[in-house]
């Protein structure tokens, strides 16, 4: 598949590597590899693009640590670009901003394949691969490339967080990538990426929803209403299933004139992307993987104060909950 990529994209000149928006670890690792990859193999000017917030520590250490330059999609002429890639997402996800008069040239993601990709030139996508990055490590042992410490650090990081770190599903073949990359990464780089400083608005969060957070028969459910940024809802949902005899977490809040959720579960046997999509039919978008989900609501078709009793409705209908009994932490 890459050596396709390669021979289509080689005539054109200026390439823009697009992130879903709110970009985590996979596909600003997956974008830097691709990056990487056409600059060592045929020296192509390549710009990483994102929509949204960089908001969780974590990945803004990543970028930092790193050193991968990327720019806000908003203040990009994409017209300028003659070569759209399109990173862990698909066109039509509901996560990824492309604007309307544009196709991409490439596709490659790991999450379920969209219909609306198959009018894009080039696309590898494989629902049974734990990450987008583990499919990038692919191409760089294909073409015999050894990924320089930066992009190698990332891509394992990348990797680890959507299979290990998020309790997802992991294959022997995104272990077999993991070790590829390993001996190029910097352990000490790793360690300052996934401990990074907090802000005192993390915290903040944390005991809001502590306080806000109802538990109903197995499920823990939070409306954290306004917050900074789309990473602390997720951040909030992954910290309160955590919590004892509890096997679902729902965090759902809200930027400007969107709505952002975050489900999960920690059982792989309930489809949880599936239950999101599900969820959320009519009235916005959600997906993700086995374990781990998200999806957004439009506002200005829905008032937030709407959004979320019939989330949770539709929540409690999908997931078989039928008791009503309330319980605060």
């Amino acid at each position: 598949m890459i050596e396709k990529i390669l021979l289509d994209v080689k005539p054109f000149r200026k390439v823009l590597i697009l992130t879903h928006n709110n970009p985590d670890p996979d596909t600003i690792a997956a974008a830097a590899g691709i990056k990487m990859i056409l600059s060592h193999k045929l020296k192509k000017r390549c710009t990483i693009a994102y929509h949204g917030i960089i908001g969780r520590a974590e990945n803004r250490e990543l970028i930092k640590t790193c050193k991968i330059d990327m720019h806000p999609s908003t203040k990009l002429n994409f017209a300028r670009y003659d070569y759209l890639i399109v990173a862990d997402t698909q066109p039509n996800a509901g996560n990824v901003y492309i604007p309307k008069n544009i196709t991409p040239n490439v596709v490659i993601d790991h999450h379920t394949f969209r219909a609306q990709t198959k009018s894009t030139e080039i696309y590898d996508v494989r629902p049974g691969t734990g990450s987008t990055s583990t499919i990038i490590a692919e191409y760089m042992k294909a073409l015999h490339l050894e990924p320089d410490v930066n992009v190698a650090t990332a891509l394992y990081y990348g990797m680890k967080t959507d299979t290990f770190g998020s309790g997802r599903s992991i294959t022997q073949h995104d272990m077999e990538m993991m070790a590829f990359i390993f001996p190029h990464i910097s352990t000490q780089k790793l360690q300052k990426i996934e401990n990074p400083e907090l802000p005192r608005y993390y915290f903040k969060t944390m005991k809001k929803a502590i306080e806000q957070a109802e538990i109903i028969d197995s499920l823990v459910f939070c409306d954290l209403g306004e917050v900074r940024n789309p990473d602390l809802i997720a951040e909030t949902s992954d910290f309160i299933l955590r919590m004892r005899d509890v096997k679902w977490s729902f965090v759902i809040g809200r930027i400007d004139s969107q709505s952002y959720f975050s489900l999960r579960c920690k059982s792989a046997k309930q489809l949880v992307g599936r239950i999101a999509g599900r969820i959320v039919k009519g009235i916005g978008t959600g997906g993700g993987h086995m374990k781990s989900a998200g999806g957004q609501i439009n506002l200005e078709s829905m008032p937030y104060e709407q959004v979320v009793p019939e989330l949770k409705t539709r929540l409690l209908q999908r997931i078989g909950i039928t008791g009503t009994e309330i319980k605060k932490i």
